[in-house]
Parts: structure tokens; C-alpha cells; sequence
């Protein structure tokens, strides 16, 4: 059951940590594999798109957190967004930009399941928010590291 804790961290505070942590996972894991298009697959695009997914879960369990059967609708909701995701992914490779989606899935797959994870126990994360900027950095770092690599 939910408590409200104000020394604890807010729940987009949590998404956008949670979307870090799932940045520098899937980044990492694109490496070996081949971007159809390195304009639109590469490390700093996973980045933005996963702190994204991340704003809006933690959206999504602030608005959720306190209800009867948060955890279960939490899921239900980042199990639709996985979806959508992958139908979007799946267009595109038929109609746009072919080999999109055996490169894009393995990445959706490790954000989503990240993001849906950390986020809500990272909402009861009682530490400075300062520790937050860390995931941040790191992400951003390993993306325009390896965008610079080419």
C-alpha cells in the first residue's frame, strides 16, 4: 500500500533515473547489433527515446501509485506501451526502413522491462536527488560517445 513519503524521491524523478539506467543497458546492447539506418539507430536516439518512456512512466505511477491495485495497473499500462512500441516498430520495418525491427526490439525490450521495473521502487528511494543526475550523466555520456564513434 502506498505511503506518502515526502523525503522520498517523485515518481518522474524515478522514470527519468529509471530511463537512464535503461539507456546505458540498451546502448550497450546495440553496439553489436546492425542499425538499418545509423541516422535514426544509434546510441543517443535509444537514450532520448528511453529518458522518454521514462518521463512518462513515472507519469504513469504518480498517477497510479496510490491506488488499489497500482502494481497491477502500472503493468498492465507499461505492457500496452511495450506493445504499441512494437506494433509501431513492425510498420515501420513493413513500410519504411526495412531491418527496423530486429534491431529495434531487442532495445524496446530492455527500456521497457527497465523502466517498468526500476520506476516504481526508485519512487521509494529515500536518497539526495543530486544522486540522480549520476544514471543521467553516465547515459548521456556513453551516448555521445559512442554517436561520436560513429
Amino acid at each position: 500500500m502506498y505511503e506518502y513519503n515526502p523525503d522520498a524521491w517523485n515518481p518522474i524523478l524515478a522514470g527519468v533515473v529509471a530511463g537512464a539506467i535503461g539507456a546505458i543497458a540498451a546502448s550497450l546492447l546495440s553496439l553489436p547489433l546492425t542499425s538499418p539506418n545509423d541516422t535514426i539507430g544509434n546510441a543517443l536516439t535509444i537514450t532520448v527515446v528511453a529518458l522518454v518512456i521514462g518521463v512518462f512512466s513515472g507519469l504513469l505511477w504518480r498517477r497510479l501509485r496510490a491506488g488499489r491495485s497500482a502494481q497491477r495497473d502500472y503493468w498492465i499500462a507499461i505492457g500496452l506501451g511495450a506493445v504499441a512500441a512494437l506494433t509501431a516498430l513492425a510498420i515501420t520495418d513493413f513500410f519504411v526502413l526495412e531491418d527496423t525491427f530486429q534491431y529495434a526490439v531487442p532495445v524496446a525490450v530492455v527500456i521497457f522491462l527497465t523502466v517498468g521495473l526500476l520506476t516504481p521502487p526508485l519512487a521509494a528511494v529515500v536518497i539526495p536527488r543530486w544522486v540522480a543526475a549520476l544514471p543521467l550523466l553516465i547515459a548521456i555520456g556513453i551516448a555521445l560517445g559512442v554517436f561520436a564513434a560513429g
